[in-house]
């Protein structure tokens, strides 16, 4: 089976982007809980549990629970879209509905419902690992980067000895994706607070639309790749 095209790899490091952005406005306006880094999460709660900080801890757990919620809601989107379009079509419906959500989440800011922009926000985020999927399993995580850092050090090991520098390269692509998000949304949550979900909508917007113009040349010069594909 191929790989990933170039231009899906850069897809994956636009939205890893956009869950660092999202991720640092959500950790700011919280107050130190994560929209998408759940094992922070899971460590906050019981270090706030044994602290007796128990709003804490239940701020980080329903943080954990509108992920998982988000996740199912865009794994759900995914399967009914694999029942009734033709795979090259499906990864565009998840896109879609990403931008439903944040759209949501952008109406809730501007009528200054801020709580529940973040908890749309979130369901957004575990919306968009549904983007990227072989088999039921996620190929390319985006919103979670410790098995992408632990990939990428044994493929840095790897080009020593007989592997290439391009597959650890890859990894690190999406690290720092994710980390230039993570700076960009701080920087915008200082200067717009919650109306900086409004700028990572737009951003998903365009990033959903140039990759749907991209695979719909694709599809007309027959270059189009399955979404049945191996992993970055």
């Amino acid at each position: 089976m191929r790989s990933y095209t170039a231009a899906e790899k850069n897809l994956a490091v636009s939205f890893a982007f956009i869950a660092g952005f999202l991720d640092s406005v959500g950790f700011i306006f919280l107050g130190g809980v994560f929209l998408s880094f759940m094992s922070g999460n899971t460590t906050r709660i019981a270090t706030s549990a044994i602290e007796g900080d128990t709003a804490l801890a239940w701020l980080a757990g329903s943080a954990v629970f509108f992920f998982i919620i988000g996740v199912m809601e865009g794994a759900l989107v995914r399967r009914l879209a694999m029942q009734r379009l033709h795979p090259d079509r499906i990864r565009e419906v998840v896109m879609a509905n990403l931008c439903v959500l944040f759209t949501l989440s952008s109406i809730l800011v501007l009528i200054d419902a801020p709580r529940a922009a973040i908890i749309v926000a979130s369901l957004g985020i575990g919306s968009m690992n549904s983007i990227f999927e072989r088999s039921g399993e996620v190929s390319i995580p985006l919103t979670y980067m410790t098995g992408t850092l632990v990939k990428m050090g044994q493929r840095f090991v790897d080009a020593f000895f007989g592997g290439t520098h391009e597959a650890w390269l890859g990894h690190f692509k999406m690290w720092m994706g994710l980390s230039a998000g993570a700076f960009f949304g701080a920087m915008t949550y200082q200067n717009l607070g919650m109306h900086a979900i409004l700028i990572a909508t737009g951003l998903t917007m365009l990033i959903s639309l140039t990759a749907v113009i991209i695979r719909i040349k694709g599809r007309r010069h027959g270059s189009i790749v399955r979404e049945e594909v191996a992993p970055f």
